[in-house]
């Protein structure tokens, strides 16, 4: 197993990673040793990385990943950032595993952001994480949390893409913030509802959404996702004298008066005035800077029985759960 190891390591798949989302459970690297086994696992590396067999059973042939040339990479420092591949890589592979295993609602591009928000506010006092997810599901869209990466990959934010006709909305941000969460999954929703992906179109990977951009498609989305949020394109909350308490108590009592997530309306508050630490706190004060990871997850888990896959594809659905 060496050779596969360091092979492997230097596309970016550490063994770690390797050993807990892919190889099975039961493993021992003696095994290789047998050649029909070591030929087991050439294949179910295969099949979850997506790299040649005929490479990975050649000891001396250099392994590589897919181009990432046909991702479109929005605010990332270098226009295509190949560290990031194998997060994407994982990302994709697990949302065709899940897209195929599932059985879900047909999806019908019937809506914009206001009408969106409408929606959820005939059940709910406010557009948050969950009723954002509901929204989703119930429109036969799929939501994914990137729990675990290899080591050295670099992460994205969220990714927009379509599986088929089926559009998948991927977060890997370590942001565990229902509010700062409910912003990425209406940031890349908006690239769905907005036509930036489509079927058959290279899917969309975005990094540092906190920061301002320039590019017209992540502007759209980011004033998208604000209206769904917020009610309008570019919220506003000037006041420089708040501290942490005063702004978490001041959002708590304003923001469902306003139909808006008191979390969310804590960053727009951040965002207005530059204060992110303040309002980062006001999150703690709020009980809002965690949870957002196993909300995502739990509402896949309602919808999706992970055992009824063979156990190599639940294994590297591992990768969804923290």
């Amino acid at each position: 197993m060496s050779d596969l190891y360091a092979r492997l390591t230097a596309t970016g798949f550490d063994r770690d990673f390797l050993r807990d989302a892919i190889l099975p459970e039961w493993w021992e690297d003696s095994l290789a040793e047998i050649p029909a086994n070591r030929a087991f696992v050439e294949n179910l590396l295969a099949r979850h990385l997506g790299m040649p067999l005929s490479d990975l059973s050649q000891p001396l042939a250099t392994l590589s990943l897919p181009s990432l040339a046909h991702v479109k990479f929005k605010r990332f420092k270098n226009h295509v950032d190949q560290r990031v591949a194998p997060a994407i890589l994982v990302a994709q592979r697990v949302a065709r595993i899940v897209v195929d295993s599932m059985s879900l609602p047909p999806f019908n591009l019937n809506f914009d952001a206001a009408s969106l928000r409408q929606a959820i506010l005939r059940h709910s006092h406010y557009v948050d994480l969950s009723s954002l997810l509901e929204f989703c599901w119930t429109r036969g869209i799929v939501v994914l949390h990137l729990a675990r990466a290899p080591k050295t990959s670099k992460l994205f934010d969220g990714l927009a893409m379509f599986c088929g006709d089926r559009p998948v909305l991927v977060l890997g941000t370590r942001r565990d913030s229902p509010a700062w969460l409910a912003f990425y999954l209406a940031h890349e929703l908006a690239h769905i509802i907005q036509r930036h992906v489509t079927p058959g179109s290279p899917p969309l990977a975005d990094s540092d959404l906190q920061s301002a951009s320039t590019d017209r498609q992540e502007k759209d989305a980011d004033s998208a996702a604000c209206e769904m949020l917020a009610g309008i394109a570019d919220p506003t909350i000037r006041n420089l004298k708040y501290d942490a308490m005063k702004l978490a108590l001041m959002v708590a009592r304003e923001g469902p008066r306003q139909g808006v997530d008191p979390g969310v309306m804590a960053l727009i508050y951040g965002k207005s005035n530059d204060r992110w630490g303040v309002a980062q706190n006001a999150l703690k004060h709020l009980s809002l800077s965690s949870g957002a990871h196993e909300m995502i997850a739990e509402a896949l888990r309602k919808r999706f029985n992970a055992e009824d896959l063979p156990e190599s594809s639940e294994r590297f659905l591992s990768v969804l759960s923290a």
